[in-house]
Order: C-alpha cells, then structure tokens, then sequence
C-alpha cells in the first residue's frame, strides 16, 4: 500500500492548501437540525478561521452567513446556540434580522454612502439539510448535498437520525493534527491493542470496510458477540447482559450459549416492530451491528437503531499540530424526556487525561495516545505512514485529499 508522508500533519504550508482546497470546497455538518426548529433559533459552527451563524428565519427556512458585522468586521454572535429575534453587534449596535438583513444601524446619516442593503446584508454561506443535520458549503458553486451524499444516503437515512434526541455535546482541544483523529476513526488494527474492552460485546476481527467515491468510507462491526480472535466465554459478558436484559431476556439462559446471543438480540429486536413500526427499517445485521460511516472531509457517524455518535475532527485556526474534536450523542429512546437542551461542554484533552472529563471509555484511550503520536510525527526519525492492509480505510481517504490538493 502508498505510503504517505508526514508532512500533510505538521507542515503549516500544508494546512493552508488544505483550507483552500478541501475546506472551502466540501460540504460539512455544521449543527443539527433539533438546534434551529422554530424562527428565531440559531447555532454557530467554527471551521478554522471561519465562524458560520445559520439561523430559523420568520419562515422557517434555515438560512447560513459568515459570523461577522459588516460594519467593521466584528464577530456578530459568541454563544454556541441560542434564540434571538434579531442579531446585534456587540460593538456599534448593527442589527440583523434572520434572512442576514441589516435592520438597523445608529446615525445612518453620517453614512455619505448610504447604506444599501445589499451590501451591507450579512454574507451568505450555502446551507441544505440532510440527515437531521444542516450542512453548509464555503463554496457557491459546490454540487448539490445530495448529490454529494448520494453513495451514503442509502446507508443512513433509515435511522432515521433527525428523529434521534441530543443527549450530550462535547468539544476538546486535542494537540495532534485532525486528520490523525479522522485516522484513528477509520481502522480497527488498534483496538484489539488499546480497547480491549471491546471484545466484550463486538467482534472487530470481523468487521468489514467498504470505500465509496469522494473519500467517503464504512465499517461493519457484528455485535451481539465477543471478538472471534478470543475463546468464547462460558457466560455472556456483562455488555451482553446488559443487551439482553433490555430486551427482558435472562442472561443466565445463555450460559455456554454466547454464540447464540447475536441471533437473539436480532429475533427480539425484530418482535418490536409489532409495537414500534421503525424496526422495521433495519436488516438482521443493522438490528446487531454497530456501523460507522465516514463522510468526507470531517464527519463521522458511529451508530445503531438505538443511538448516535457525530464525531467530527475540525481544524485548527492557525496550528497543524492542534485541533477540535466534538462528539455530539443522540439517543433514539432517551431514559428521560428532555426539557433543554445540553450544555455545550468545552474542555482540552488534559482535562480528560486527569479524569476530570470523560468521552467514553474507548474516546479517551485514543485521546490518551494521539497528541504522543503527533509529538512523533515531528520527529527526524519518522517521515512516512507505513499503513497496513487493515488501515484501507485511511489509505482512501487520503487519496481523495490527494486529488484536491492536486497531489494526483
């Protein structure tokens, strides 16, 4: 397989060609769809340099503009979400409506120039839905979000994910490239190594990768079993339990019957749909199987019919050696009715290394390594990716980013 040389982690050089060629030029999730229900809501997505406001107009259309007054260039909204009639500068007092109108101004007569509304509107920014997302494009004239999600609507849109509730919202500052975060969610050669404990409850040494046009990528992982690479233990291990006793099963019926599980949770799990006809979406394998698919450039779907992970790598503003990780988790039947929204939780991956923040178990073992793989992506002793043929995943993606920087 290629090899792939560092420089595209830690060249400065790199990450600019990369911010004009792959993130003005992609379509990106930029916030869900539960953010911006009704005129008046809106949610502000930060990529790089840029901050983008997308807002719930009067007409409930939802709308995107670049996050800065016209006036003299001010960031125009700081909070993450919020609901506002209007959006007012902080700095002079300009105000805008929803549709990025400018609606007032102070002392307009002292403007020699007038102020016409089509020049002094906020920027527009290409903005469709999909998925119980908004996505938005830095470039005008990008291919239509459908088209450029044609190979994964199939694989998604039967979840169903705009229906799923938002139960937490996470972002931490990692000091490593996003593109080594985008890697280590696009192989499973390390897990048997530093998530041992997901042999408990998922067989990764079955998994199959499947890679689609324009960089984007699959995983299928069996679940409802323990990795086959292990002897197969005599009672079902606690994840087990916990899965079977969700479907009002007793684990102890299982005893030296592991093997039989899997079938199991898919024989419940389809008796549901006589009571809950979205089961009924799902094929015996997504009943069990826990699947992520990768679309390119950032967005990373981790999910079964129950649940969702969103995990996106965003660059960073100026460093190629930091970057933002958010992971956003949705529940299709939450425990809890929810009367507010989560708070968006901001931390630096330091806070998680002392046990003050967690993003699962299996997150923070990642984070625990990434930033040490970074520091040795500057090393004189290391040039180059040696990928194995388990890592096909990250071998296509970068080929695509190869196409737009114009590397091939």
């Amino acid at each position: 397989m290629p090899r792939i040389n560092k420089d595209r982690y830690i060249s400065s050089d790199w990450m600019q060609r990369e911010w004009e060629q792959v993130w003005k030029k992609s379509w990106q999730i930029a916030v869900p769809l539960s953010d911006l229900k009704a005129p008046g809501d809106f949610a502000v997505y930060q990529l790089g340099p840029e901050s983008i406001l997308l807002s719930c107009t009067e007409a409930g259309e939802i709308k995107a503009f670049y996050n800065v007054c016209q006036h003299r260039g001010m960031r125009l909204v700081a909070d993450h979400c919020g609901h506002s009639d209007s959006f007012r500068c902080p700095y002079h007092s300009w105000r805008y409506n929803g549709q990025g109108q400018l609606t007032y101004a102070p002392d307009t007569e002292g403007f020699s120039d007038g102020l016409a509304p089509e020049q002094v509107g906020l920027g527009p920014v290409r903005c469709e839905l999909a998925l119980g997302f908004a996505w938005i494009s830095l470039d005008d004239e990008i291919e239509p979000l459908a088209d450029y999600l044609s190979d994964m609507l199939p694989l998604l849109s039967h979840y169903e994910f705009e229906n799923m509730t938002l139960l937490q919202d996470q972002t931490v500052l990692v000091n490593c490239n996003w593109k080594a975060v985008h890697d280590n969610f696009s192989e499973l050669y390390h897990v048997p190594y530093l998530h041992p404990q997901h042999r408990r409850f998922v067989d990764c040494t079955a998994a199959t990768d499947e890679l689609y046009p324009a960089g984007h990528t699959r995983v299928c992982v069996p679940g409802g079993t323990t990795d086959s690479r292990f002897d197969t233990p005599v009672m079902p291990t606690d994840i087990l339990c916990m899965q079977l006793e969700a479907l009002g099963l007793d684990p102890a019926d299982y005893e030296n019957r592991v093997d039989e599980v899997q079938a199991v949770i898919r024989k419940e799990k389809r008796k549901l749909a006589a009571t809950t006809p979205y089961y009924n979406n799902f094929s015996d394998t997504e009943l069990s199987d826990v699947m992520q698919t990768n679309v390119f450039p950032n967005a990373i779907f981790s999910y079964q019919p129950e649940m969702l992970w969103l995990i996106r790598p965003r660059p960073h503003e100026t460093d190629p050696n930091r970057c933002y990780l958010d992971k956003l988790s949705f529940e299709r039947f939450p425990a809890a009715e929810q009367t507010q929204r989560p708070t968006h939780d901001v931390f630096s991956y330091t806070d998680v290394m002392a046990g003050n923040k967690s993003m699962t178990d299996t997150i923070d073992q990642d984070l625990s390594l990434l930033s040490q793989a970074q520091q040795g992506m500057l090393s004189d002793g290391f040039q180059e990716l040696w990928l194995n043929d388990r890592e096909s995943r990250i071998h296509h993606f970068h080929q695509r980013l190869d196409e737009l920087i114009g590397l091939n």
